[in-house]
């Protein structure tokens, strides 16, 4: 099956573009920031070369914390979150 998107059609295994998102800044002891299921995140790099850790809640286990460990930043991970717990990585960009 085809999909019509942004003027194009893509077909069903193809990897549909990013319409929207918004930047979170975590910190280590930030409130829960909540959105609607995301398609992805990216994870922009601290200015010096530490590695940081994100936590946020799946958009398939609503009540866990998933802890994502030793990130280097300037990363992007296709996964579907529904919320941003804490972290000490430098701004996460939510993607739609």
């Amino acid at each position: 099956m085809d999909v019509r998107a942004f003027g194009s059609v893509y077909g069903q295994s193809s990897a549909l573009p990013y319409a929207s998102g918004y930047q979170v800044e975590p910190s280590g002891n930030m409130a829960r920031v909540n959105f609607p299921a995301c398609r992805g995140i990216f994870i922009e790099a601290k200015s010096n070369s530490a590695k940081g850790y994100l936590s946020v809640v799946m958009t398939d286990s609503p009540g866990d914390n998933i802890h994502i460990n030793n990130i280097d930043g300037n990363i992007f991970m296709p996964l579907s979150c529904t919320a941003v717990l804490s972290g000490t990585v430098n701004h996460v960009i939510v993607l739609f």
